[in-house]
This record gives C-alpha cells, sequence and structure tokens, in this order.
C-alpha cells in the first residue's frame, strides 16, 4: 500500500468523483508531506492549517473555497500535495486552461519527489486537458499593448508565453495609452489556436486621467479590466465613462469606482487602498453579458475580483435577456463563485429579425395550362352524347419589380399564353339556304391565344424556404379560332360529313391572377421556384360564330348555323408552373 503522502487517489478523484465514496476517491490527505527546503516553523504550521481546511471544504464538493485555501497553502510554503489538489479544484471547476498549468507546474517543480505512480497520473491528466484548452494567437497589436482575457490581465503583447484558454468563447480586449481600446469575443476550440488580428485606433476624441493612492502606495492601475500603470500615473484616455480600480500585493486594492472622462481635460482621482479580503467571480450566461458589482459597472463577460467581506448587490444584464440581480454575502478570506444564467426576454426587439434589404426581383415562368370549359354556347349545348375535353395549353411570364425589406413587392407582368380545348358531339342544326334546318352533330376545336400584360403586388415571407404570394391585375389580348366539322342529314336523308370550316376573332379579356410560389435558393439571389396560379379572366366581349357565315351543306348547297358565343363572359384555369427568380 502506498504512504498516505501519495497522490494517486488525488488524481483519480476527478474521473471517479461521480462514482465512488470520497475517501476511496483520494482525496487531499490528513497530513501532507513537507516538500523541497523547510520553511519556518510557523509558516509551515500555517501553510498545513490552510491544506487541512482546503482537504475539508474539498470532502464537502465546495471547490472554489477549498481551491482558495490550497492557493493559500501553496503560498506559505510550497507542497506537492496542496498543487495537486489546487490542480483538481480547478478542473472540477472547469478552469481547464489553469488546471493545465498547475498539473504542469506540479510536474515541473516537484517531478523528482512525485512517487511513480503519482507522476504518471499526472502526466495523463496534462495530456487530457490539452485537448480541452486552446490557444489565442494575437497578430498586429501594438507593442507594450496590456492584453485582458475575460477581465484577467495576461501581460503585454507580444506575449511571452502562449495565450492558453480553455475551450469556448472568451472576451479578448487589449488597451495601450493613446489608443481606444480593442475588444472582440472568441471562439477557442480544445487543442486548436485561434488567431486574433488586432489593429488598435489611435485616440481622436480623447482626455487625461490622473490616478493616485491617497496614502502614496505603489499599486496598478487598473482601467476598464487593463493595467495601464503604476500609481501615481496619467495618461490620455478615450473621452467616456471608464472604471477604474488599484490592485496591489496580496489583499490589497480598492473597489472598482466609475469616472467620466472629458474632452481634452484632465480628471483627478484619488482612491484609497484598503484590505479586500473576499473575493468574487461572476460567471454570466450569456458570455456578453455586463456584470455590475454594487452599482458600478465592471465589465462584460467573465468577471473577477476582490471586495470587502459583506454583502454586496451583484447586476446581470444583457440585451434580450431578462436582467438580474442577486445579493450575496462572502465572509472574509472566502473567495466566492457566481453563476448566473439570464432568462431569455421573447418580448424584446432584439430577437425581432431585422429586416432584409429592399430589392429589385426578375422572376422567368413557365406554366401549364389546364382549362376545364371556355364556356359559350357551344359548353352549354354540350349535353348526353356531347364530350367537352379539358382544356390544355401553356403560358410563359416575366415578372419584374421592387421588393421592400418587410417583404411587400410590386411590378409589372408581360407574358403569352396558349390552350385548345375540343367539343365533339354537339347537337346542332344547320340552316341550308332555302331549305329547311338539317339536324346533326358538330365538333369544334377551339384555340385562344394572347399576349398578357399588368402589374401585381405580391409579399415574401421566410428566408430559408421562401413563399411567395402574387396577385396580379391586367389585360389578355389575343383571338380565339373555331374550326368546326360535324356530320348533318340532308334533305334527301343521306349524311354528309362537313369539310372543316374555320372562323377567328378578336379576343379581350380583364385578367385577375392569385399565385403562390415556393422558392428553393440555389445560391445568393438565386431561387428556383415552383408553385401554381389561377387565372381568372372576364370576356370584355363575347365572340360569336358569324351567322351569315355560308358553308358547303352536301346536296342541300350552302347553309349556316346560329351566332353562338364561343367562350364564357368568364373563364377560369389552373397554372402549375415552375420557374428561376433572381434578386439584385
Amino acid at each position: 500500500m502506498m504512504n498516505r503522502g501519495i497522490a494517486l487517489g488525488v488524481f483519480a478523484a476527478v474521473e471517479l468523483s461521480a462514482l465512488l465514496p470520497l475517501r476511496a476517491l483520494g482525496a487531499p490527505q490528513d497530513e501532507p508531506p513537507l516538500d523541497g527546503q523547510q520553511a519556518s516553523d510557523d509558516r509551515r504550521s500555517q501553510a498545513i492549517a490552510r491544506y487541512r481546511k482546503g482537504r475539508a471544504l474539498y470532502a464537502e464538493r465546495a471547490w472554489g473555497a477549498a481551491l482558495a485555501e490550497f492557493l493559500a497553502s501553496r503560498q506559505l510554503h510550497p507542497m506537492w500535495a496542496a498543487t495537486s489538489s489546487a490542480a483538481l479544484c480547478l478542473k472540477q471547476l472547469g478552469r481547464h486552461d489553469e488546471a493545465l498549468d498547475m498539473f504542469e507546474a506540479l510536474l515541473r517543480d516537484f517531478g523528482a519527489e512525485l512517487p511513480v505512480g503519482a507522476r504518471e497520473v499526472a502526466q495523463g491528466e496534462v495530456v487530457a486537458l490539452r485537448g480541452l484548452v486552446g490557444t489565442i494567437e494575437l497578430e498586429g497589436a501594438e507593442l507594450g499593448a496590456d492584453i485582458t482575457i475575460d477581465g484577467q490581465s495576461r501581460g503585454e503583447f507580444p506575449a511571452l508565453a502562449p495565450l492558453r484558454v480553455s475551450a469556448g468563447s472568451h472576451l479578448v480586449r487589449l488597451a495601450k495609452e493613446g489608443f481606444e481600446p480593442f475588444e472582440r469575443r472568441v471562439e477557442v476550440a480544445g487543442g486548436q489556436t485561434a488567431r486574433v488580428a488586432v489593429r488598435l485606433r489611435a485616440l481622436v476624441r480623447s482626455g487625461r486621467l490622473r490616478v493616485a493612492e491617497r496614502g502614496g502606495k505603489t499599486l496598478d492601475v487598473v482601467v476598464d479590466g487593463s493595467v495601464v500603470g503604476k500609481t501615481p500615473w496619467e495618461g490620455r484616455i478615450a473621452a467616456g465613462d471608464h472604471v477604474v480600480l488599484l490592485r496591489g500585493d496580496g489583499d490589497l486594492g480598492t473597489l472598482p469606482v466609475p469616472v467620466s472622462i472629458e474632452l481634452d481635460r484632465t480628471t483627478p482621482l484619488t482612491l484609497e487602498a484598503e484590505e479586500l479580503a473576499a473575493a468574487l467571480r461572476v460567471k454570466p450566461e450569456p458570455m456578453n453579458a455586463s456584470v455590475a458589482i454594487d452599482g458600478v459597472t465592471v465589465g462584460r463577460g467573465l468577471w473577477e475580483g476582490r471586495l470587502r467581506a459583506g454583502a454586496h448587490r451583484v447586476e446581470v444584464a444583457a440585451p434580450g435577456f431578462a436582467p438580474e440581480a442577486r445579493r450575496i454575502d462572502v465572509a472574509r478570506g472566502e473567495r466566492q463563485i457566481l453563476r448566473v444564467r439570464l432568462e431569455r426576454d421573447e418580448t424584446s426587439p432584439f430577437w425581432r429579425k431585422s429586416a432584409r434589404p429592399a430589392r429589385y426581383v426578375v422572376e422567368l415562368g413557365n406554366t401549364l395550362l389546364l382549362v376545364p370549359t371556355l364556356g359559350g354556347d357551344l359548353a352549354a349545348q354540350c349535353a348526353r352524347d356531347c364530350r367537352q375535353g379539358l382544356g390544355v395549353g401553356a403560358g410563359a411570364a416575366i415578372h419584374a419589380g421592387y421588393e421592400l425589406g418587410a417583404g411587400l413587392g410590386f411590378g409589372v407582368t408581360i407574358g403569352y399564353v396558349a390552350a385548345t380545348q375540343t367539343t365533339a358531339g354537339r347537337r346542332t342544326s344547320l340552316l341550308p339556304v332555302g331549305l329547311p334546318a338539317s339536324p346533326g352533330t358538330a365538333d369544334d376545336q377551339l384555340a385562344l391565344r394572347g399576349a398578357t400584360a399588368g402589374a401585381w403586388v405580391g409579399l415574401t415571407v421566410g428566408e430559408r424556404f421562401p413563399l411567395h404570394l402574387r396577385l396580379g391585375a391586367g389585360a389578355l389580348l389575343g383571338t380565339v379560332l373555331d374550326t368546326r366539322t360535324g356530320e348533318f342529314e340532308a334533305r334527301d336523308e343521306r349524311v354528309y360529313r362537313l369539310r372543316p370550316a374555320l372562323e377567328q376573332h378578336d379576343a379581350a379579356f380583364f385578367q385577375v391572377t392569385p399565385e403562390v410560389r415556393a422558392g428553393f435558393p440555389l445560391g445568393r439571389g438565386v431561387q428556383l421556384t415552383a408553385g401554381v396560379a389561377v387565372p381568372v379572366l372576364f370576356s370584355l366581349w363575347q365572340p360569336r360564330w358569324v351567322a351569315t357565315h355560308q358553308v358547303r351543306a352536301g346536296g342541300d348547297g350552302f347553309g349556316t348555323f346560329g351566332d353562338d358565343t364561343l367562350v364564357g363572359a368568364v373563364v377560369v384555369a389552373l397554372a402549375p408552373g415552375i420557374g428561376a427568380r433572381l434578386d439584385f
């Protein structure tokens, strides 16, 4: 059995914590071994006390509080047990980049002293965590610009070490005196490098800020999360609102305070450093949410800083989400983690889809024309043994217009249609000149052809597969051709076949066409469309067979037909079709 100072069980705890009792996981041991050179008895005793407190918190799964104790123990006296325990806590907290750094520090600083099994487990953790950690690489920034990631200072550009972060979304900020701050949210995949091109723009509208510590102490000056220098400090920053705090060694510092910089003026600010014995880490969701502490907005996204022990008010807000406020109590020496998940506000204008830009549209379409009946007297007389076929034809049209961002459009249409319908076996009479009527049956082949022109209004809804609704109105100008044959009985009771007789008449209709089409995008601004239209034609006049038109009536000489109407007052058709639509 291994000595209780062996950390193998500690590392196994990370992977098996959900399955085994805490003691079996090898949680931090009761008495940590003392590594390296001997420290003073006092510091060693304090380190052991901190470690024991962290072990108790670890057993309660209070990862954040346990981490704070293990880090304090490491600061008092370095021990590999405290280092490994801190790494475990960081991994439990999802801070994989910091956990990786800690495991690497464990192997680097204590590798020779670690038992073989513990060293192998630590090496395995390093390999696993590298798959959960990515790197941010900055390019083109100003030399000496301060780098901040998720509110934590990461040095100056160029970075002397890889900027490793946990896989996920991170807010990168660079700042330098005399330049506008650069901010960008970056998505980083595990094991990958995200490259960020940085361009700091020279300040155009700026003022000066002068910061001093009341007691003359030297502390870091932090403006909007970036370290800009040490007190006393004076520099040029953008005009507007900013947040300033001082940060010193240990717990020394100041709470964040707002300051407004006026254009071309110097704003003095004197702060008094104090002991900030508590720490808070706020992790909002969404990651771009703003965080305010005690009424002072301290930044967007992840925020971590030191506070006075006691009660504080934390407010988190983001566009499109309901804001949330929490009251927390942080005890002296406590490091608290606050996760705030905002609820989406469905009534917020933030979620309304922005209107599409207005555009010109052109659509070319081809249709199959189906006409149940062309109407008129010919259709009305078709009964009993008479047969009327379905009218069939085709059409083509070009629609051009302008569509507003809301999808409402209008334009003009030109096109051409042609349809043919046959009526066979219609009972009628032929009137031979000077003789009684001869009964018989007539066959008529009607052909309607013409050009269309008009205007349309329409509405487009949807984006992925848009639906186009259109209502057109205009005129159809063309001709109606009737080719008539038949069989009739002459006065001598002989049946004769009527030779084809043709009549062509001008036709004009007022046309109303409701239409619906679905769009299938093929590329930017190009759609294949398919749909159906229902043309409704209103005859401006009804073409008729000319009653004086004489035809050969077999042995009876010549005869005439009645002046029957060839098309009805209203003609309805069905027009399914396909087309192509261009938006530009």
